[in-house]
């Protein structure tokens, strides 16, 4: 007796884990589906970013020596309808520097890169120094430049 009843213990609480273990599931998969933001468009091409640049070019103009970490200001506009992201950056120089968005830029949304060149170690003269990034939007690729000319004093 006591037996036949540990047997259908054992059988009715691995009928109530099964049930138990699947409403979970079913929970948590309406939670994730409901949460999701979609991807694609209604005509099912994927949303992407795009990045607008109001300028790709910046006159540091002539500034001296002492005067010779120059910084420009470059404004840009997701005009996509996903979120754009800075993936990666790279410089021609290391006098060169960036400071970028470090969250996504929502669609619709502008934003600023900051690029700074520090000259105080290399001889006078012309400056043209380039900035590359790579962002999750059109174009992929873009390269951002400063000149100017820097004199001894």
């Amino acid at each position: 007796m006591i037996l036949h009843v540990f047997v259908l213990y054992l059988h009715y609480k691995s009928l109530f884990m099964k049930l138990f273990s699947q409403l979970l599931l079913v929970f948590v998969a309406i939670l994730c589906l409901s949460s999701c933001k979609s991807t694609v468009r209604k005509d099912g091409t994927p949303k992407q970013a795009s990045i607008q640049l109001d300028s790709i070019d910046a006159r540091l103009g002539t500034f001296p020596r002492s005067a010779s970490t120059q910084s420009t200001v470059f404004t840009f506009t997701n005009i996509g309808d996903a979120d754009l992201e800075f993936l990666d950056v790279d410089y021609s120089c290391g006098c060169v520097s960036a400071v970028y968005p470090e969250k996504p830029v929502k669609p619709g949304k502008s934003g600023k890169i900051v690029v700074t060149y520090k000259g105080r170690l290399k001889n006078p003269g012309r400056v043209y120094q380039k900035v590359y990034f790579a962002v999750s939007g059109k174009p992929t690729n873009f390269v951002l430049r400063i000149h100017g000319q820097m004199t001894e004093k």
